[in-house]
């Protein structure tokens, strides 16, 4: 059967389940087609410390898999940044076919845990060239996960029937939908004159996933900081219960006192300001001659009022919301009034399946290998099965015609046959032994007249024998 080319990307978050279903469009590689798409908001934040994570995950994946199928497609899961490690290490300029050998050198340097706890993939990124079988200015970027974590994050799918494909670190992910969907193919650019970098800033529940790309180079990181920070300080100033201050903190400007609101959350828009200046000048320490172009923020938690001009100000950049996804097309999703809500937390999930459909330009997979052989072999079985019955099968074909031609001519027509022919054999010995007897006598009469035609031969002999002796006698001369 031939394989769907649709794949979904999953993004289990802690608020709630996002998934988009995509195909690469038949007619042009630089669109993603989106057929179909969900979104399942968890009962409480799953940080809270009333919730019970596995069953709020678990009921999520009850109520996603009831609404739709995903059998026969490719299924991707992301993990959240902080549970894997990201190193991004630049080469010295050294032959292509010892880049392998490097990197895994590399590994074991980086990994802070023995290499039999971990999974991990790598791939050369865009930059860099080649001259005379030597690599310049290469650089390749490394992922990490603890194999007992990667174990996790499949349980929930797996223990629904559900075989994942694609695990991907969701910075990573968001990386690939930004390199698709807002930036030039990598093909176009010039290395030596990169474009500007775009940031992307994708605020989740407890901690902010920064991305920086220029469609070369990749950076990213993890910021301690997020949706429910702005939460907590509501709780903490206000003196509210949780589910309060998270629906005053979507509705600040319903609020009857919106100065009270954002007064109170202040505190953490200054905090989340420069912890993102901090990221951002290490990464223009790291890369001198990076320039800092737009800056797009991605999250529900992104719809807080004020958010983004606040950032804008103090970081001095052109900062807005990624109001929309410019190569994503499906007239029947981007249109839907569900998604138009809730867009700006499909990042994660658009990026998963476009790697799965082969669209991204990051293709690491932090899938365990074994894992992937025993789908490979048992993927075989079925067909290896199927081929050893056609076997048998036809042998045994075979075999029954053959036992019924013979249950059908053995019985009646082959005794007879065997008795004429054992009938003409035996007549066919006696005249066999007729005629050796007539040679027999024919060639003792031809001896016996060959014998006597000698004797005629010889029957002068005598007369001259006794004429030899005869002359050999004394005898009177009559004289």
């Amino acid at each position: 059967m031939a394989r769907s080319p649709y794949a979904w990307g999953i993004d289990i978050g802690k608020c709630g389940l996002k998934a988009l279903r995509c195909r690469l469009s038949p007619t042009d590689p630089t669109k993603l087609i989106a057929e179909a798409f969900d979104y399942v908001e968890y009962p409480m934040i799953l940080s809270q410390p009333e919730a019970n994570p596995v069953e709020l995950v678990q009921a999520a994946l009850q109520e996603f898999l009831g609404r739709n199928t995903v059998e026969g497609d490719r299924v991707a899961l992301a993990v959240p940044g902080q549970m894997g490690l990201a190193k991004f290490i630049k080469l010295p300029p050294l032959e292509s076919k010892r880049i392998p050998d490097i990197v895994k050198y590399e590994a074991r340097q980086q990994i802070p845990f023995p290499m039999e706890q971990v999974v991990w993939d790598w791939q050369r990124l865009a930059g860099g060239f080649e001259e005379g079988g030597f690599v310049m200015d290469a650089e390749v970027a490394l992922f990490a996960m603890k194999r007992e974590q990667v174990y996790k994050a499949l349980a929930p799918l797996q223990e629904r029937g559900v075989e994942v494909e694609l695990l991907q670190l969701a910075p990573i992910s968001l990386a690939n939908m930004i390199m698709f969907d807002q930036l030039p193919p990598a093909s176009t650019l010039d290395p030596d004159n990169p474009p500007a970098s775009t940031v992307i800033v994708s605020i989740g529940v407890d901690s902010t996933d920064l991305v920086v790309t220029n469609g070369l180079r990749l950076w990213q990181r993890s910021m301690p900081i997020g949706g429910n920070s702005f939460t907590k300080a509501l709780v903490s100033e206000m003196k509210l219960t949780f589910a309060k201050a998270e629906h005053l903190k979507r509705n600040a400007v319903r609020a009857e006192d919106p100065k009270a609101v954002f007064r109170a959350m202040r505190p953490v828009f200054n905090d989340f300001a420069s912890d993102l200046q901090r990221s951002l000048n290490y990464f223009s320490s790291s890369d001198r001659t990076a320039t800092i172009g737009k800056v797009y923020l991605l999250g529900n938690a992104a719809k807080l009022r004020g958010l983004g001009d606040f950032i804008a100000k103090q970081l001095q950049l052109d900062v807005h919301r990624l109001e929309k996804f410019d190569a994503l097309e499906g007239p029947g999703v981007v249109g839907a009034p569900a998604f138009r809500e809730n867009r700006l937390a499909f990042g994660v999930s658009y990026g998963l399946a476009l790697q799965a459909v082969g669209g991204s330009a990051l293709r690491t997979n932090l899938v365990p290998r074994e894992i992937i052989q025993d789908r490979m072999i048992n993927a075989k079985k079925p067909w290896a099965v199927a081929a050893m019955a056609g076997l048998l099968s036809a042998a045994l074909v075979y075999f029954v015609g053959f036992f019924f031609a013979w249950q059908t001519y053995g019985d009646s027509g082959f005794p007879a046959a065997f008795q004429r022919a054992d009938a003409v054999q035996s007549k066919s010995r006696a005249a066999t032994m007729a005629v050796d007897e007539a040679k027999t006598k024919r060639d003792a009469a031809v001896a016996k007249q060959e014998y006597l035609v000698r004797l005629q031969d010889r029957r002068v002999q005598s007369l001259e024998m006794m004429r030899a002796v005869r002359t050999l006698l004394p005898h009177d001369d009559p004289a």
